[in-house]
């Protein structure tokens, strides 16, 4: 382990932040270079500070996995700067919807649109009936064309288009 005389001469994340790992504290001083890094910046929030890290949040805001998990565990609420992210992916779009906004993420329904699975999802969980944005997609699984047709009145329009 290093010493604190040495700390000067860390200068990437993954050893800023093993030393705080190490130490087991928050390490101010070396808080500059572990927010170059999302994964590093979403691993010092939940191994050692447990709340949230401002420096850290452009670095974490790059990414749609750690920004959907920094705002369902950490923010506790929405986390703007990494929504655009976030829009990106389907799947955590449809999380944060759940999880986060307990309800629609429009930035995100393009994307969402674009996979049968989460707009499948989408429509049942958020938006608790169709989500027409997402029916082309949803046709072309037969598993959720299926299941989206009978649950919401839609068999005729589904058996012409398969």
């Amino acid at each position: 382990m290093r010493s604190q005389r040495d700390i000067k001469d860390i200068k990437i994340p993954n050893e800023a932040y093993k030393y705080a790992y190490q130490i087991g504290k928050p390490v101010p001083e070396l808080e500059n270079i572990i927010a170059k890094s999302s994964y590093y910046s979403y691993a010092y929030v939940m191994d050692i500070i447990k709340d949230r890290f401002e420096k850290g949040e452009r670095a974490i805001a790059q990414n749609s996995y750690f920004s959907y998990r920094y705002a369902k565990d950490i923010v506790k609420g929405r986390f703007e700067k990494g929504e655009n992210m976030i829009a990106q992916n389907p799947e955590y779009s449809y999380y944060y919807a759940r999880d986060v906004l307990k309800g629609r993420f429009e930035k995100g329904e393009d994307a969402i649109a674009e996979d049968p699975e989460w707009s499948f999802k989408y429509a049942i969980d958020i938006i608790k009936g169709r989500f027409e944005e997402g029916e082309d997609a949803i046709i072309k699984d037969n598993k959720f064309a299926s299941k989206y047709a009978e649950k919401f009145g839609l068999k005729e329009k589904f058996e012409k288009e398969v």
